[in-house]
């Protein structure tokens, strides 16, 4: 294979797919082993995954609303990125539109909280567990569709491998993807616990000594979770499942009427009439 064709397999996609099985690696490390490398690396495969994810996303969408181009125009474009530094300016120039549309993505969240992930939040392995369920599913679908017909295979092979990953997929992708939702419910719970524990004791010197880190990650997370269940129908009905739960559990006469009102005060704040997405 020469080297103009390893060129162009490195597309956008097949990066992608690259993106996907190394965060599966680095997040299966992360979970087999201690080494503070490969966490990292897992969540810079993670974050890359998204951030492609949405600049293509982005781009499809702009190309669509985009009228067609001139052929003069065509031309131009190639005249100019002969020049690697045109081709630096027509990429910068090419983001500055997206910016905006990026803000309110679907997939921004999910980059800004892989992010704090490497540089904020402490080190959890508990956080991998959805990524790394998206990136086996983002995986399989990939290696289905485009990577399994170039293997060469046997018709027969490749006809039973394409049956077994289609089953795989339709038989457990919603579960799997109900339990990455749940996981990082129970990562924020687990997160507002340790704060409110370790809150006090910090003040008496016995805590873990990280008030302020901890209260910025019940923030991050909550911030997360609150963009989040705008577009995710999993993520809505989960958190309705946890409010009924709650309700129905201080509505227990045996609750003091302090923790009902607590528990009436925090619906109110996190707003939950708009989590039916009506808001």
């Amino acid at each position: 294979m020469s080297i103009n064709d390893i060129q162009q397999q490195i597309t956008l996609p097949n990066v992608w797919y690259g993106t996907q099985l190394a965060a599966l690696f680095f997040s299966f490390l992360s979970f087999t082993t201690n080494f503070k490398t490969v966490y990292t690396l897992a969540y810079i495969s993670i974050a890359t995954s998204f951030i492609i994810s949405l600049y293509q996303s982005l781009t499809a969408t702009q190309k669509a609303n985009a009228s067609k181009n001139t052929e003069e125009s065509t031309q131009n474009k190639t005249t100019v990125l002969d020049d690697p530094k045109q081709k630096i300016v027509e990429f910068v120039n090419s983001i500055k539109p997206l910016i905006k549309p990026a803000q309110s993505h679907a997939t921004t969240p999910y980059i800004l909280l892989s992010l704090a992930c490497i540089f904020i939040l402490p080190r959890s392995t508990l956080t991998l567990t959805p990524y790394a369920i998206f990136a086996f599913f983002h995986a399989l679908n990939y290696t289905r569709t485009f990577v399994l017909p170039r293997l060469g295979l046997n018709a027969n092979i490749q006809s039973q491998a394409n049956i077994v990953m289609e089953y795989i997929n339709t038989r457990f992708h919603t579960p799997a993807f109900k339990a990455a939702v749940w996981s990082q419910l129970f990562t924020f719970l687990t997160t507002v616990v340790s704060t409110l524990i370790n809150f006090p004791l910090n003040i008496v010197g016995y805590g873990d000594g990280h008030s302020m880190l901890n209260f910025t990650a019940v923030f991050i997370w909550l911030s997360f979770i609150s963009a989040v269940m705008k577009d995710n129908i999993l993520m809505r009905a989960a958190i309705n499942e946890i409010v009924t739960i709650v309700d129905d559990v201080t509505l227990d006469p045996r609750i003091p009427s302090q923790v009902r009102g607590a528990w009436l005060k925090a619906k109110h704040i996190i707003t939950y009439k708009s989590l039916d997405g009506t808001k």
